[in-house]
């Protein structure tokens, strides 16, 4: 069913009316930045911890990994639906790591 009343909105006109949700946005944004940090920092100890290497070469090579997991893990903060789900997905991951160098330290 048309309504008369009804006019088509230019690109401009739809883009002025455009509103996000900028709670969605912060909360995806401090996942990004906090949670990833978050995991990083848990990678690198577990990674630390893993390889057989002496402390100081071990700490070197789990650090450059670690920047590319937190690059990794903002862009997957950004590609969830739910910005909650990306919270849970941090937390999840960061505890089963920490856990994990926990139990081998």
């Amino acid at each position: 069913m048309i309504h008369s009343h009804v006019t088509k909105l230019t690109f401009i006109e739809k883009v002025s009316l455009y509103r996000p949700k900028h709670g969605a946005l912060i909360t995806r944004v401090s996942a990004a930045i906090f949670g990833g940090y978050l995991v990083a920092a848990n990678v690198c100890g577990f990674i630390a911890a893993l390889l057989p290497l002496p402390a100081v070469d071990a700490t070197l090579v789990a650090t450059m990994l670690a920047f590319t997991i937190y690059a990794v893990s903002a862009i997957r903060t950004f590609s969830l639906q739910s910005p909650m789900r990306a919270w849970l997905e941090i937390l999840i991951m960061s505890a089963c790591l920490y856990a994990a160098t926990k139990m081998m330290t």
